[in-house]
């Protein structure tokens, strides 16, 4: 027997009742009220700590007992999961783990789902929106990052003679083609562009040594052309910010996303496994068409000198965006000594 009260359903008065359950009939019996009725046929709330069961009667009337005072073995058998629950709610060793798992699983969707989700969105992507972003992208450029080049018409038709003939022996690549610009703002830099631009700065080309250097360079640029880099980095920066707006229900902010897209493009740095990936698949190719893949390291070692230690406290923008370390060099004159074996 246990304490309760009635609500008639019909009224705000509350009766103190006491509760009895015989077999598998409940009754009740206090204040001016009295009654019974098969277990079967009471709808009993949900195991909540701290919250009262609530026992709804056929005649629509109900009883509420504590959830402390309710008997365990009145409930046997019904809801299973929420007494599961309303057990695990108990232990605080559980409450801490689920901290600690719910902590574990958001750092493992931010640093491996969502880039893994990313890489497979980018890579089904349309080519018609790769082709509207690299261009959406360039013509936000020119004009203010990206002036007319002041290299002579020829060395500029040489270069793209140079250029044309290399990438087309290539293959994975979408349609490409070269775009000289000078660039006082950015300096000496190369990027492409998801629409299949190569971009060069009159900067770097004047500090580049010869053409095997500038065809290594492009190279590596075509790398990340060929494997998706940019579409798949801007999935990945873009990827938090969906999911926020998602969660908050803000979907009219998902609606600037595709504008900020070209920012995303030009302030791009590529993660170290990209950059690697590029490189390997610049020696490869440079390899394929008979050049020594040593003119990779020679392009960035005349970087080096043109901008010694960046003296004026102006670092050189490639060299920013593709940092050059000791391991970047090693790789490349060990696949030139493999190209010299051949």
């Amino acid at each position: 027997m246990v304490s309760g009260e009635y609500h008639d359903g019909r009224s705000t008065r509350i009766r103190r009742v006491q509760v009895m359950l015989e077999g598998d009939q409940l009754s009740w019996r206090g204040d001016d009220v009295q009654g019974a009725a098969q277990l079967v046929q009471v709808n009993v709330s949900a195991r909540m700590i701290g919250v009262p069961f609530t026992l709804r009667l056929p005649n629509g009337a109900q009883l509420q007992i504590a959830h402390d005072d309710m008997p365990g073995d009145w409930l046997r058998g019904r809801h299973r999961i929420e007494t599961l629950v309303d057990w695990l709610e108990r232990k605080r060793w559980v409450a801490l783990a689920s901290v600690l798992v719910i902590g574990l699983s958001l750092f493992g969707w931010l640093e491996y789902g969502m880039p893994w989700m990313a890489d497979r969105i980018a890579a089904r992507m349309p080519q018609r929106m790769d082709v509207a972003m690299g261009q959406q992208a360039l013509t936000l450029m020119r004009g203010r990052m990206l002036l007319p080049s002041h290299l002579p018409a020829e060395r500029q038709a040489h270069l793209r003679e140079l250029f044309d003939r290399f990438s087309r022996n290539v293959t994975g690549l979408p349609a490409v083609h070269l775009a000289i610009y000078d660039s006082p703002s950015i300096g000496a830099n190369a990027f492409a562009l998801p629409d299949g631009t190569v971009v060069f700065t009159d900067t770097l080309l004047k500090a580049l040594p010869d053409d095997a250097s500038f065809i290594a360079v492009s190279a590596h640029e075509l790398g990340h052309l060929a494997y998706h880099h940019q579409m798949r980095e801007v999935m990945r920066n873009v990827g938090l910010t969906v999911m926020i707006s998602m969660a908050f229900g803000d979907v009219t902010s998902l609606s600037g996303i595709s504008a900020a897209v070209p920012t995303f493009l030009l302030n791009n740095h590529y993660s170290r496994a990209f950059e690697a990936d590029a490189d390997d698949f610049a020696f490869q190719a440079l390899a394929r068409q008979g050049i020594d893949p040593i003119a990779f390291a020679d392009a960035m070692h005349a970087l080096e000198r043109a901008h010694p230690g960046a003296a004026d406290g102006r670092e050189v923008r490639y060299m920013s965006n593709h940092p050059l370390d000791a391991e970047r060099i090693a790789k490349a004159e060990a696949a030139s000594r493999q190209f010299r074996k051949l």
